[in-house]
């Protein structure tokens, strides 16, 4: 099968009706508690941080804070990038803004490339979001645990967009202009980041840029990359089923908190429109009929590892999973 079999259609998965428009049902209060225990615990962390500074053990509490900076917003910017997180659009656009400003992704990209990702899901000609190429790049794998490559692009993208251009990559991607706001808003940005500069170089002091910008993205931005890598990675390519290659893995109540429950990924990638606090039931109505949920990061480590390698002189190898059969 090839990504460009236009006559394809993806497998769905049924859900009856009542069921489907409960679980679509969203809210604010929920969300809402969710988003202010996250920004709790940041401050707790960032608060620790400077209380201890110029202690070794500072950086116990920065890597905390560095963790919900970077793994926890990068989760928060996607459901928030869907506009499902909360009923209220203004508070999905208001907390899609900040995480945005968080990963370091502007908001206009993100909202561009994530649709044709759900469209064209590891479609290899169409989908913008594969997480890494076959044969994979382990030089980007290896900088991309500690965010390196991917901050250097956002930030490369951000002063680009400050300067009212385009570039090459956005033109690949079909955008031959900024739209409106986009430029007024990178400026904005670059502005926060100069200014956290001007304010470490005028303390003296290396909090300020520790705490805001690119190095605590890079910091803490280890499981955030394991976790992308977990979604889709290793599987099937250009197969029109999300069974084959989406990843849905359980993960205790910490790790879910901070990505949002996007581990039940198969159930995201077939109901997209569903909210993540109702993820797990809709996992519950639809288990039967899905591969086996694999039980934490490390057996998907153990597998995907492998994959890796065997994929640099064995391009056509994926990791089959056991669909059941309907």
């Amino acid at each position: 099968m090839t990504a460009d079999s236009a006559s394809q259609k993806w497998t769905r998965i049924a859900v009856e009706p009542e069921l489907l428009r409960t679980l679509m049902q969203r809210e604010d209060a929920r969300p809402l508690r969710d988003m202010m225990v996250w920004l709790g615990l940041m401050a707790v962390f960032a608060g620790l941080t400077m209380l201890i500074w110029g202690s070794w053990w500072a950086i116990i509490p920065l890597y905390a804070y560095a963790v919900l900076y970077s793994t926890g917003s990068q989760a928060r910017e996607h459901e928030t990038g869907h506009g499902t997180a909360f009923k209220s659009k203004a508070y999905n656009k208001y907390f899609f803004e900040l995480t945005s400003f968080m990963v370091l992704r502007e908001s206009f990209l993100r909202t561009h490339s994530h649709a044709a990702h759900h469209k064209y899901t590891i479609l290899t000609s169409k989908d913008p979001e594969i997480v890494t190429p076959v044969p994979p790049d382990y030089l980007a794998l290896i900088l991309n645990l500690f965010m390196i490559e991917r901050s250097y692009r956002g930030m490369r993208q951000l002063v680009i967009h400050s300067l009212n251009s385009v570039s090459e990559k956005d033109i690949r991607g079909g955008l031959t202009s900024l739209p409106d706001g986009a430029c007024t808003k990178a400026r904005l940005w670059v502005l926060i980041l100069l200014g956290t500069i001007g304010l470490s170089l005028y303390l003296s002091s290396w909090l300020p840029v520790l705490l805001i910008g690119p190095f605590p993205t890079m910091f803490g931005g280890s499981l955030r990359h394991l976790f992308a890598l977990s979604q889709h990675v290793g599987l099937a390519q250009n197969v029109y089923d999300y069974r084959k290659n989406t990843r849905t893995i359980y993960l205790g109540r910490i790790l879910g908190f901070l990505y949002m429950n996007m581990q039940y990924h198969l159930e995201h990638h077939l109901y997209p429109n569903v909210p993540y606090y109702h993820l797990p039931a809709l996992h519950e109505a639809i288990k039967d009929r899905c591969p086996p949920a694999y039980n934490g990061l490390w057996p998907v480590l153990t597998e995907m590892v492998p994959a890796l390698l065997k994929q640099r002189t064995e391009p056509a190898y994926y990791i089959e999973r056991p669909v059941p059969v309907t």
